[in-house]
């Protein structure tokens, strides 16, 4: 052989390298694809735009556009989270073009309505039944009660108060969810306007509902509230039959007959009368926190936050003082049962006009540290009092102003408080003010792959705050659902000077509209686990706390370097 043959491969030699050359390439394609498939993987699961919470649990509630999620255990052990829902689909099916198909029914193309999933194992939620909403109407919000606590409910049984808004059946529907496979119906109220989210107290019965009487039951047109989103009052103590009308409340000047401009519409009130302290007193009133109920107007412009005295608002019936002023009081009010001192409203707060009012959450009786040497205001009722985002427009939702989560100090309520604040006012309502605002910068998102908030395609800014009293986080932490923000959580200890301590913002997945995720609703059940929803139909996430945020839950330490911790 020549010797300078010794410089090229044999044949059979280049066949062995080229092999192990294109052996090669391929692991390194195969190792290229396995880690896109893992990045593509990461943003439908887990997502790493996170701090001190993460992901435990997720389901895609069938890629259905959800709005509320409500928890509750029932007698058994076992947990259920609730999810009311919007009408619509995100993503287009050809085999279901007006609604979705229904997997837990063959594939039967259902209208959205109220999911109920099997969340005692938060890491393995279960869904379980879709109750579909009445044709040509959208079920976002649902309450629920044990039969035992209600005042003619039947023992073991569970119940469902949830709206209907729009359509032929609009109103409120009452459920018996005691089978989650298999609810049925029990009662309804019908024809009514404007119906959306409801509160239910369990012990009383009584129900507060966003909505009015169409024509159908207040006849004449003329009778009809001006403003058709006001606050029903309905005793539903006994869940088989329609709840009992007890009378019709809203802003001055949305009555039967008013005139002028008419003011805004209630988003949602909530009832102060089954809170855990609930004969504690107020800070700074002789009245005690049970007989409070908290409303909030406007949902994103021109906001109110009003304050009732329950029993002021309640007939004697119902433990309450109210006398009505006429005969048709309880459908058409006088002014001054609604605004001034002969009225049930303690509290009458003005929003900038370019907030609104959507969640009004109260929080009694914070003490805060750095308040502990001054010698009056030492302790602070506050309400974190939400003002939606609103704007849906093309190439980035920030086509409005920024709006903000506000902690609202209502120590005093009014200037016709006893004691009142440091002086009677020239103002009777002169007391509530904003003490601190909880916003997240749009910027920040830069600091993420995906980009400021503005840029991302679906609609960015706060929506609603938790509402359950009962949560192990309440009086320290209180989240935010923030759109494609996520959700955000807050340290309130010093309500004056609140602290962003963790966040999570979830991934789209297949199932999400082309516009991109928003988490719509939050809540935070009995256990500490926190509940969030998709409004663009990416599903329900079950979130826990981590590091500094978990820290502060189980111990109440102050955390001053606020430490990312998101360790699995």
């Amino acid at each position: 052989m020549d010797a300078n043959m010794s410089m090229y491969p044999s044949r059979s030699n280049g066949k062995a390298r080229w092999a192990a050359l294109a052996s090669a390439v391929a692991l390194s394609l195969i190792a290229a694809s396995a880690q896109a498939a893992q990045i593509e993987e990461r943003k439908i699961s887990q997502s790493d735009e996170r701090k001190n919470m993460k992901r435990v649990g997720h389901t895609d509630l069938q890629g259905r556009p959800a709005y509320m999620p409500d928890i509750i255990s029932y007698p058994n052990g076992k947990y259920y989270a609730f999810v009311g829902m919007h009408s619509g689909s995100p993503v287009s099916v050809p085999a279901c073009p007006q609604y979705l198909p229904n997997p837990l029914k063959g594939n039967a193309c259902e209208n959205n309505g109220t999911m109920i999933i099997d969340v005692s194992d938060p890491k393995k939620p279960v869904e379980k039944y879709l109750i579909p909403s009445p044709a040509g109407g959208q079920t976002q919000s649902q309450r629920m009660c044990w039969g035992s606590k209600l005042p003619d409910g039947t023992s073991g049984k569970v119940y469902m108060l949830r709206n209907v808004q729009g359509g032929a059946s609009s109103g409120y529907e009452m459920w018996d969810v005691t089978n989650v496979e298999a609810p049925t119906l029990v009662s309804a109220l019908r024809n009514l306007r404007s119906t959306h989210k409801p509160y239910w107290e369990c012990s009383s019965g009584i129900a507060y509902l966003p909505g009015s009487k169409d024509a159908v039951l207040s006849p004449p047109p003329a009778a009809l509230w001006r403003q058709a989103q006001s606050l029903m009052i309905v005793d539903w103590g006994n869940p088989s039959a329609p709840g009992k009308y007890i009378r019709t409340v809203g802003l001055p000047g949305s009555q039967p007959g008013a005139t002028g401009a008419v003011p805004s519409a209630l988003h949602g009130a909530i009832s102060a009368f089954e809170h855990p302290q609930a004969m504690q007193k107020l800070a700074r009133t002789d009245d005690v926190i049970g007989n409070r109920i908290y409303s909030a107007w406007g949902v994103g412009d021109d906001g109110v936050l009003t304050t009732h005295d329950r029993k002021k608002l309640l007939p004697a019936a119902y433990g309450g003082t109210w006398v009505p002023a006429k005969p048709d009081s309880a459908d058409a009010p006088t002014e001054a049962e609604l605004i001034g001192p002969a009225s049930a409203t303690v509290t009458y707060y003005l929003m900038s006009p370019d907030q609104g009012g959507h969640t009004a959450m109260p929080v009694f009786g914070l003490n805060p540290p750095s308040f502990a040497k001054f010698n009056e205001f030492g302790t602070r009722d506050v309400v974190l009092l939400s003002s939606e985002a609103t704007s849906d427009g093309v190439n980035g939702r920030c086509n409005e102003a920024p709006h903000f989560s506000f902690i609202v100090d209502v120590t005093v309520e009014n200037s016709m408080s006893s004691p009142p604040g440091t002086r009677v006012q020239h103002d009777m309502y002169h007391g509530p003010w904003n003490l601190s605002t909880m916003s997240v910068d749009e910027r920040s998102g830069a600091n993420y792959w995906r980009g400021d908030y503005c840029g991302r395609g679906a609609r960015f800014g706060v929506h609603s705050s938790e509402e359950n009293f009962n949560n192990p986080m309440y009086g320290r932490l209180t989240t935010i659902a923030y759109f494609n923000g996520g959700v955000r959580l807050w340290d309130i200890r010093e309500p004056q000077a609140p602290r962003e301590v963790g966040f999570y913002v979830p991934y789209a997945n297949s199932k999400t509209n082309p516009s991109g995720y928003m988490t719509n609703n939050v809540e935070i059940d009995n256990r500490g686990y926190v509940f969030i929803v998709d409004r663009n139909g990416a599903g329900l996430d079950i979130l826990e706390l981590t590091g500094c945020a978990k820290k502060i839950v189980e111990s109440g330490v102050y955390c001053k370097d606020l430490e990312n911790d998101n360790a699995e």
